[in-house]
């Protein structure tokens, strides 16, 4: 038990947390904004799926894109979206480099 309380700790847990949890909604955004453009209903604006792929959701709206081939051809999202997940894989990479140690 002691160890998973260390690994929690030493790798900002809570911050992954979230990671994942954004990426999960976003992915999930990305194929129910699919799926309505496939039944024409009403779509999920454009600037909600950029703002959850900008909020530390990037890679799951990059998966979304390239499992359910949605948004791929339009420029803001296959140029933004990469940009996005690059920059959250770098934040990730310096919260865990200088995060709390134990």
């Amino acid at each position: 038990m002691k160890a998973i309380f260390e690994f929690i700790y030493k790798y900002n847990i809570p911050f992954l947390a979230f990671f994942i949890l954004m990426n999960l909604i976003t992915f999930a955004l990305f194929h129910s904004d699919k799926k309505k453009a496939q039944k024409n209903a009403f779509r999920i604006p454009e600037r909600d799926l950029l703002g959850f792929s900008a909020c530390f959701g990037a890679l799951g709206g990059l998966l979304g894109m390239l499992v359910f081939h949605h948004k791929t051809r339009k420029p803001k999202f296959y140029i933004l979206v990469p940009f996005f997940a690059i920059v959250h894989l770098v934040i990730i990479n310096l919260v865990f480099k200088w995060g709390p140690k134990t």
